[in-house]
């Protein structure tokens, strides 16, 4: 058994050291990056040190180099939901737990537990007690190359200037489409409760293999609207009509530059294997 621990890093070890940052805060936000520095340090060390008695070798990595990781027999995502999807857009069999690691300021519906009650769901975890649930993932392919990363949650297409409108033709089934706006939403199942949720699309059952699609603010001159501004389909696919255009997945973290005449497809995945999902929460949280 060999267990790797992929964590975040807060915003103060990230930019603590930046003194005019530091300055510009006001003493209560201050203190709320101090506080929540302090949370995530003790997550890290309290999780490593009950697997050290335990007897389980660990690797404790930041969430920026989970890419390069070998294979291990179990991956804990020790931070919120961004440090969940950095980790599991990239696993292929290896069961992944979530524990958030500073709860006052993290949502972490990805995960089960935090620092003061992960002992329990993680001995089970290593005993193989808690079965895993099994979530697609979106397999986003560039002129038929795929990506390294299968999106756990969402791929965005958007202008690398924001304030610059988008322009693509976009392929749901057999129905083609240009379109002008200011971006496409493409989420699976998982990331149906995030960005394309309060865009304005709904929440998909968990199970479901079929991706969600939203297009952003469209510009229908001189039509009155788009046949494809909303809905599901099996696969997508869109070509740029743009020189600097790019598309964004789980996030800001992962950004692949498009060009003109660039096409991309997304399609459903593999699955990956959460464990301790919580359907109930998610559907309180996200009725």
């Amino acid at each position: 058994m060999r267990v790797l621990i992929v964590y975040k890093k807060s915003f103060l070890e990230s930019h603590g050291g930046d003194k005019r940052v530091m300055a510009q805060l006001e003493p209560a936000d201050r203190s709320r990056f101090i506080r929540s520095d302090i949370e995530n340090r003790r997550a890290l060390g309290d999780v490593t040190a009950h697997l050290a008695r335990l007897g389980i070798p660990t690797d404790a990595v930041f969430r920026g180099s989970v890419a390069k990781r070998r294979k291990y027999d179990l991956v804990i995502s020790l931070g919120g939901d961004g440090t969940f999807f950095a980790t599991a857009r990239y696993l292929r069999d290896t069961p992944i737990l979530g524990i958030n690691s500073d709860p006052p300021n993290s949502l972490g519906l990805w995960t089960c537990a935090d620092r003061t009650t992960f002992r329990d769901p993680l001995e089970r975890a290593l005993a193989g007690r808690i079965r895993p649930k099994r979530i697609h993932r979106m397999i986003v392919a560039i002129n038929g190359r795929p990506t390294r990363e299968q999106a756990f949650n969402d791929v965005l297409l958007a202008h690398r200037n924001p304030a610059a409108m988008t322009r693509y033709r976009l392929t749901a089934g057999s129905v083609t489409e240009d379109q002008k706006s200011s971006g496409l939403w493409i989420s699976t199942a998982a990331g149906s409760t995030a960005g394309i949720r309060s865009a304005g699309g709904q929440r998909m059952p968990i199970e479901s293999r079929q991706l969600q699609y939203l297009v952003r603010e469209p510009y229908t001159w001189p039509r009155r609207k788009y046949r494809l501004s909303r809905g599901f389909a099996g696969r997508l696919g869109f070509t740029t009509f743009m020189v600097e255009s790019a598309i964004w997945i789980d996030g800001s973290r992962v950004r692949y530059d498009l060009h003109i005449g660039d096409h991309v497809e997304c399609r459903i995945g593999d699955p990956v294997n959460v464990l301790g999902y919580d359907d109930g929460r998610r559907q309180r949280l996200f009725p």
